[in-house]
């Protein structure tokens, strides 16, 4: 699969050539993210570039996107009277059988469904009836699929399925805003920073940046800091300057808030806040990013007063004085 300068939304660029394998994008940007699936299923072609399957466009080839199993953002299911009539039609849409709907809803954990109105489902039941679809395209060449752990399915079907097509040599493309996730879903690395995808040439250390450590106000700082200790996630631990105070490092913001909740609940701890102990690092680059433009202004402002001619400066008013005396002589009669 080659995606050359693709741009849709807030993806600005991309430029990547993937073998058959697991990869995972990671980002905070999920439009970029929900875009990234979107150009390269073919649901919406780049406006400008071009992404290729076999070299196959599919935005403009159907038989390019028979060949692609796609979980978007907000997936929209054919329209049936019943979700397992939907299902059967999009099953006869890519030549499977449709008499296997039910089986197929059955085996993701999704039977109560089958009977219920397709129209009255939410957004998230829509998804999770959708990604059962594409982890069941056992002829697709491409699966891309955007937060695949974060619907009604057990992650344990979701990440076994997807085990089996990396298996029998299909490219297997997620997309989250987890590390968690990220680091549950394997693969090589990617991430999306400023609009443009990117490859990494190593599996990055998850959270590392400033955003690992957390401020944690708790009713027993000294207690929850030994049970983080025992944790197998390879907290560290600094007690703060009052008994309810701790300062807590973890490998990814999601995955040590977390833990802390968890070990809280089992042994009795109340959390009463948790926050970042630096700002993100999108913050960070926000703060650098203006200060950039602000000292741009004030050297624009000064080149532009160096380089026009001094104004003329205006002469001073005449002054003109009046002193009113009052004459001591009466005025002359006419």
């Amino acid at each position: 699969m080659v995606l050359e300068g693709a741009a849709l939304g807030q993806l600005r660029g991309a430029e990547l050539k993937l073998e058959p394998g697991r990869y995972v994008v990671l980002s905070s940007e999920g439009d970029a993210l929900s875009s990234l699936i979107a150009v390269l299923a073919g649901r919406q072609p780049p406006s400008k570039g071009q992404v290729l399957i076999d070299g196959l466009p599919p935005a403009t080839r159907p038989d390019a996107r028979r060949t692609i199993a796609a979980l978007f953002a907000d997936e929209a299911l054919p329209p049936a009277k019943t979700v397992e009539a939907s299902v059967a039609r999009a099953l006869s849409a890519r030549g499977a059988a449709a008499g296997g709907a039910r089986a197929l809803l059955t085996d993701a954990g999704l039977a109560p469904f089958a009977d219920m109105p397709q129209a009255g489902l939410g957004p998230r039941e829509a998804r999770s009836v959708a990604l059962a679809l594409a982890l069941a395209h056992d002829s697709a060449a491409l699966f891309a699929l955007h937060e695949p752990l974060a619907t009604l399915l057990p992650a344990t079907f979701v990440l076994a399925a997807l085990e089996r097509h990396t298996a029998r040599g299909a490219i297997v493309l997620s997309t989250t805003t987890s590390a968690a996730d990220a680091s549950a879903l394997g693969g090589h690395w990617l991430c999306v920073e400023l609009g443009r995808l990117r490859a990494l040439d190593a599996t990055p250390r998850l959270g590392a940046g400033p955003w690992q450590q957390v401020l944690v106000e708790t009713s027993d700082a000294r207690a929850l800091s030994r049970l983080l200790h025992e944790s197998p996630l390879d907290l560290a631990t600094e007690l703060g300057t009052t008994p309810h105070a701790l300062k807590v490092t973890g490998p990814a913001l999601d995955v040590t808030v977390r833990e802390l909740a968890q070990l809280a609940r089992q042994h009795g701890l109340t959390i009463h806040r948790i926050e970042a102990a630096v700002p993100p690092v999108e913050a960070l680059m926000a703060a650098r990013a203006g200060f950039a433009r602000g000292a741009y202004e004030a050297s624009r402002e000064a080149a532009l007063g160096a380089a026009a001619p001094e104004p003329a400066r205006p002469e001073p008013p005449e002054q003109r004085i009046q002193v009113g005396l009052k004459s001591p002589f009466p005025p002359e009669s006419p």
